[in-house]
């Protein structure tokens, strides 16, 4: 379990080939959630969206991959640095110049991946299951970049990992967040940066991790890769919050 966001935050990430970037390179974020588009933009970043189909491939990825995956106790097709790899990976074959970004977020509890819900019969099971417990929150950030050679382009994977406690709730307060329709495109079937927000009672490690984009660690993946211009990440979480109307969870355990 990860309690702290700075440096182990980062958890582990390996990085493969020598990223040389000569110019600055078009950013791509391959992700169609606008959790990460906003988390993106409050970093200064200026890139453009590409969305595929890449998590829902199912071929074998490569060995070379596969060894380089930090970490996490999950079965291996539902690694969300695979995942976030597996996007990153569908993009190339339409920006093959471009530093590419991908992320993908699982929720687990007791051992168990806990995806987004069916309907709301489902998404009520799973907030009870859920309430007045911890949970953990992972998040897998896969950058591609390319090189100054013909190889392929440069990969670093990386796994950030919060915990998050959710409040006790009774049958009615799960029933009036779920007539909301807030948690029926989420995993947990909670969004902590909404409504969700009001049923999180503490998180120990990055509060963003939790809503897609763990921003410091994004902010060093691009900076390696040569995205320049970027804003501080804890200045730019400060203020992404505030722009929300929220006041930041304490400061630890939470961390941008």
């Amino acid at each position: 379990m990860v309690h702290n966001a700075s440096p182990t935050e980062q958890r582990q990430g390996v990085t493969s080939g020598a990223a040389v970037p000569p110019a600055v390179r078009q950013l791509v974020l391959a992700s169609a959630s606008p959790r990460r588009h906003e988390l993106l933009q409050v970093l200064g970043a200026s890139f453009r969206v590409l969305i595929t189909n890449g998590e829902e491939q199912s071929d074998n990825p490569p060995e070379a991959i596969v060894a380089l995956l930090p970490p996490c106790p999950v079965p291996l097709d539902t690694h969300p640095t695979l995942l976030a790899w597996r996007k990153a990976q569908a993009a190339c074959a339409e920006a093959p110049d471009s530093v590419i970004i991908g992320a993908d977020t699982i929720v687990v509890l007791d051992g168990l991946v806990r995806g987004k819900p069916r309907d709301a019969a489902h998404a009520h099971a799973m907030l009870t299951q859920l309430a007045g417990r911890v949970h953990t929150v992972y998040t897998g950030v896969v950058v591609l970049h390319p090189t100054d050679s013909a190889q392929p382009p440069a990969v670093t994977l990386e796994l950030a990992a919060s915990d998050v406690t959710i409040a006790p709730l009774t049958s009615d307060e799960i029933e009036a967040y779920i007539a909301t329709g807030e948690p029926m495109d989420k995993a947990g079937a909670y969004g902590i940066q909404g409504l969700g927000g009001q049923l999180v009672r503490a998180v120990a490690g990055s509060y963003t991790c939790v809503v897609g984009l763990p921003i410091t660690l994004t902010h060093r993946l691009l900076v390696q890769a040569g995205i320049p211009a970027l804003r501080d990440p804890t200045e730019a979480y400060y203020d992404w919050v505030h722009a929300q109307g929220k006041e930041p969870l304490p400061c630890p355990p939470t961390f941008p």
